[in-house]
């Protein structure tokens, strides 16, 4: 680019465009955090990303940092006090607005990073585009603010997802694609890489519009704006449709997966061992309707905490699960917490067959391994006992993280079948399906309870999860609630079998066993650094860049 291009691009503060003024870029903010609340179930109106997406990045592009971060506050309290408002149901105002107050947290650091790449890069000069003798000088800004953008973004939700405590990797932008003809995507380029192809798509469209009036008068940029709109519009339009990876099918496996309809929340009025027989229940009944029709499983599955305590100190119930898997000739996966010797609890799952706990080669217990914050384990006990002593006096037992392979060997179809394990939120964090592949996972079996959620939202984003997780992974998933959402989905996204929400009953489908690796399970840890990477080295360019141009002026 040459000196005289270079000054030619608006530089100050006020002279960059696209900054809107905060008075608009705070209502507009908002109104893209409700838009993205829509696009996600119940509602799951999906399109209604693109939009949201615009707008959230509209208000912070080449904003003041404070603008910025009142505009992030704005978006982020419109969309996750409202994702979140299933917290409310049974435990109160507290913990939603605890982990809303950290998810906005985020929003708010976006917003700022957001902000000092596009303001930076703008404010770029001389050798950075050099790039520009192979690229028209308009071309090149536009592109590197919107990777940037979109690398942001990705990065947020990275470190959303990982911390503190693990991390809440909730409501990112792949996951509105789950029912959407983009979805197939993910099983290219993971999560990460879906969510950063259409937060750049969308931002590539405010860098547009948002170039320098000294280019274009209002109308060339609005011009600008709609063909590059368009362009994008094409280029989503035909990735629709690019299928699934394929992988190598080896055989199938009959499935029959229970849905007790158990009163299985915390403050649920029940006497020990109810949700246990409802599901021996549903199990008597699934196997009467089999008989009845000559036709028989390979496996059955129980959702989380179904055997409830202990399983395998309790004589009687462990020999009544026996005996229900001998009379279906298959192993039966079973929830059940277990004590450690240290006061400690897991939250378990193991397979249980006619002589009681299976052999097994792959694993006969997995504990699930990211136990809920504040509901299954209490970190930072006596801190968070000052603020807060009776919600905190909740939470009774303490849950260890598992050190188990999260997989399962299931004795079937005269060998021993692996079965991806996903406890509950488990199926939420992309690095538990990266070991369950790498373990040899053929199916994925994720028991869950969503009790204390009544019919709220909550089972049915959890589901979004877990099917485009399938599609990730190229594998089906058997997701099984106490009470529902259950279903068994295909590993290219579609329904298998459905149960309604609160009733007893059982799916039955034939799943496919698949071996190997899609792209994004081999690559798609990569395409989330590289990603973030970007995302990185755009804020860390665009924040020196300020600040030595605010020196260079003061000088």
């Amino acid at each position: 680019m040459t000196p005289e291009v270079l000054d030619s691009v608006p530089t100050t503060a006020r002279s960059v465009t696209g900054r809107l003024p905060w008075w608009i870029a705070v209502p507009a903010a908002a109104l893209g955090g409700l838009l993205l609340d829509v696009a996600n179930p119940g509602a799951a109106v999906w399109p209604l990303v693109f939009p949201a997406v615009f707008l959230i990045v509209a208000s912070w592009w080449q904003q003041s940092i404070r603008g910025a971060m009142l505009a992030g506050a704005a978006a982020g309290a419109v969309f996750w006090m409202t994702q979140l408002s299933w917290l409310t149901l049974y435990l109160g105002p507290v913990p939603w607005l605890g982990l809303s107050a950290v998810m906005i947290a985020w929003f708010v650091l976006q917003g700022a990073a957001t902000a000092a790449a596009t303001r930076g890069l703008a404010a770029l000069r001389g050798r950075p585009w050099k790039l520009a003798k192979y690229l028209p000088p308009r071309v090149v800004l536009p592109l590197a603010q919107a990777l940037a953008v979109a690398g942001i973004w990705v990065l947020r939700e990275g470190v959303q997802g990982n911390w503190p405590y693990d991390g809440f990797a909730w409501a990112r932008i792949a996951h509105l694609f789950a029912d959407s003809p983009l979805g197939a995507l993910v099983s290219w380029l993971g999560f990460a890489g879906l969510s950063g192809l259409i937060v750049f798509a969308v931002a590539v469209i405010v860098a547009i519009i948002a170039q320098p009036r000294t280019s274009a008068g209002l109308g060339g940029r609005a011009a600008s704006g709609t063909v590059a709109a368009l362009v994008a519009a094409a280029a989503v339009f035909g990735l629709a449709f690019v299928p699934p990876a394929g992988l190598e099918q080896t055989g199938t496996l009959r499935v029959g997966a229970v849905q007790g309809n158990s009163k299985s929340g915390i403050f649920d009025n029940r006497e020990a061992g109810d949700v246990y027989a409802d599901h021996v229940r549903g199990t008597e009944e699934l196997l009467d309707e089999l008989e009845a029709a000559g036709d028989r499983v390979d496996v059955i599955v129980w959702p989380e905490n179904s055997a409830e305590f202990a399983l395998p100190d309790n004589p009687l119930r462990a020999r009544e699960i026996a005996l229900l898997s001998r009379r279906a000739e298959a192993p039966i996966v079973v929830g059940t917490i277990l004590a450690g010797d240290d006061g400690t609890y897991t939250n378990s799952s193991v397979v249980w067959g006619p002589e009681g706990l299976e052999d097994s080669q792959a694993g006969n217990r997995y504990d699930k391994r990211y136990p809920v914050p504040f509901a299954e384990y209490m970190p930072n006990r006596s801190f968070f006992r000052a603020l807060a002593p009776d919600l905190v006096d909740l939470v009774q037992l303490e849950y260890e993280h598992g050190e188990f392979a999260p997989v399962h060997g299931v004795q079937a179809l005269g060998r021993e079948v692996v079965a991806g394990v996903a406890i509950c939120f488990d199926i939420i964090f992309d690095d538990q399906a990266e070991q369950m592949i790498d373990e040899g996972a053929e199916v994925i079996f994720a028991p869950t309870n969503n009790a204390d959620f009544g019919r709220t939202d909550e089972s049915v984003q959890q589901l979004q999860i877990a099917r485009l997780r399938a599609i990730e992974t190229g594998r089906a998933v058997v997701n099984i609630s106490t009470v529902g959402t259950s279903r068994i989905i295909a590993p290219d996204g579609r329904n298998l079998d459905a149960l309604d929400t609160f009733t007893r009953g059982a799916m039955v489908a034939d799943v496919p066993l698949v071996t190997g690796e899609t792209p994004a399970l081999r690559f798609g840890a990569h395409i989330s650094t590289m990603w973030m990477i970007v995302g990185g080295a755009g804020v860390i360019v665009g924040s020196v860049t300020l600040v030595r141009r605010r020196y260079a002026r003061a000088s």
